[in-house]
């Protein structure tokens, strides 16, 4: 594989894992993200990173790495004031304790849960 192909992956896997998760946590005003046009835009922990998770994306189960690839063509098709809102949610997540965002993943999977 090229290094090409692998830097594309990497920036895919790297921003889904930032991103995808966290797509319906509310609104907040967060400094924005800059956007990664190739491999040489990211610093050396973010190349550490997101090789990391292109190492752990490739160790998944086939149908689970489809459903992360496909969640990543869901987040290209985004219009980017849809993804700037998901990445300033995220970076508020990020900025919780880890108390808080226990707390709001409990809340959320619950949301998600069938009424009863």
């Amino acid at each position: 594989m090229s290094t090409r192909t692998i830097s594309g992956r990497l920036a895919i896997v790297s921003l889904l894992v930032c991103g995808a998760q966290f797509a319906s946590l509310p609104s907040a005003s967060a400094a924005p993200v800059r956007p990664v046009q190739s491999w040489n835009d990211y610093s050396p922990r973010e190349r550490y990173e997101a090789l990391r998770n292109y190492r752990r994306h490739e160790q998944l189960p086939e149908d689970r790495q489809q459903k992360v690839e496909k969640e990543y063509e869901r987040w290209k098709a985004m219009p980017e004031e849809q993804r700037q809102k998901i990445r300033e949610n995220y970076e508020r997540y990020q900025n919780l304790s880890p108390r808080e965002q226990d707390r709001l993943e409990r809340r959320y999977q619950d949301s998600q849960k069938p009424d009863q």
